[in-house]
């Protein structure tokens, strides 16, 4: 025998249940038969017995008792040896494989596609859509037909001042999500994440595990905001303690100021819904003298907003002029389901009808 040969010659074996808990087992012969990798791991009885070899391509062969295996090479051959009295069929990933249980876990599924915990299984539907396989469940092979499962990376998404970024990975820093969104990351921003029921300041570095739940979106605000003639924001009057304390718990940036005999809160970088040409514009809501007895109404939008795919937006027609800027007029009123409540209703109900109106334009 060569010393090549020699040194490709292998004496032990890898052996798993349906586990893939994989160990090693000694051989004497570099070509044994199904029967004899059978005795190898001492099972009984042998004919309940079924020996499978898993092989480097990935696929998955039944070895009969008298059938004989080539051993030789740089690494361990692995063989499942089951008690079992027939095969089931199924597709991963484009690939036909045989299972000798009418059952298989998802665990094990990834195993055998090699498959990372990033991307999400699912098991394909011809009357319906298809199935996500969740963690840790087991998918039935015993019904009719072929189950057929593939793969594919999960999308973790997340809005950044209103641009909807997506992530192959669950985690994302935050400077990483300023930067996939056009934003620069070297300004000075105030940062808050947003989730389903709290909101938190976050660092430029800090990491965002976008599989916790309720994760939403990233609001910014610069720290310094230069109107041209002040470095701070404008304060003409005064709102409510529960309007301003509203409006910095959402992280967003605003200046009350009096304009051609107006009073008008101004909303900057107002954060807008997929489905308009830009992300983000500038509120306007005209408040009156006698708020909070008097009703906020409509508001005001700069620059004009306009749906990506073209279509109008209704009574959006006519404009106002604040601060030197055409804003566009949105012409939404409360129904008489819904009149202003004097002592409940504020800045802050009413931009929960601005939100409502901007997404009720560019909802499927």
């Amino acid at each position: 025998m060569s010393a090549q040969a020699e040194k490709a010659r292998l004496d032990f074996i890898e052996v798993a249940d349906i586990d893939l808990n994989f160990r090693t087992v000694t051989v004497s012969d570099t070509t044994p038969t199904g029967s004899q990798i059978l005795s190898y791991v001492d099972v009984s009885p042998r004919e309940e017995y079924m020996v499978l070899h898993w092989l480097m391509s990935g696929d998955i062969e039944e070895i009969r008792p008298d059938e004989t295996v080539h051993i030789a090479g740089p690494f361990p051959h692995r063989f499942i040896v089951t008690k079992a009295d027939r095969m089931f069929r199924l597709v991963l990933d484009d690939r036909s494989l045989t299972w000798p249980k009418p059952k298989i876990s998802e665990a094990v599924l990834r195993q055998l596609g090699q498959i990372d915990s990033d991307a999400l299984l699912y098991v394909r539907k011809d009357d319906g859509p298809d199935q996500l396989l969740e963690s840790g469940s087991n998918l039935s092979l015993a019904e009719s037909g072929v189950e057929n499962i593939y793969s594919k990376r999960a999308a973790w998404k997340l809005n950044v001042q209103g641009v909807q970024i997506q992530s192959v990975s669950p985690t994302i820093t935050v400077r990483n999500a300023l930067l996939e969104a056009g934003f620069d990351p070297n300004q000075a921003w105030i940062i808050v994440l947003k989730t389903a029921d709290s909101k938190r300041p976050v660092g430029i570095d800090e990491t965002i595990d976008l599989r916790a739940p309720g994760i939403e979106k990233l609001r910014l605000t610069p720290r310094d905001i230069n109107n041209g003639d002040s470095a701070e924001p404008k304060r003409d009057f005064r709102l409510l303690p529960a309007d301003e304390k509203g409006l910095i718990d959402r992280g967003l940036c605003w200046e009350s100021l009096v304009d051609g005999g107006h009073r008008w809160l101004l909303l900057r970088d107002y954060p807008l819904p997929t489905g308009y040409t830009i992300g983000t514009t500038s509120i306007a809501l005209e408040i009156p003298t006698a708020y909070p007895a008097a009703e906020i109404d409509m508001f005001y939008c700069w620059p004009f907003l306009v749906r990506s795919n073209g279509a109008a937006i209704p009574q959006t027609q006519a404009t106002a002029c604040i601060r030197g800027n055409s804003y566009q007029r949105w012409s939404r009123h409360r129904g008489s389901g819904s009149p202003w409540r004097v002592g409940t209703d504020n800045v802050l109900t009413h931009l929960a009808l601005v939100d409502a109106a901007l997404l009720r334009e560019v909802e499927p």
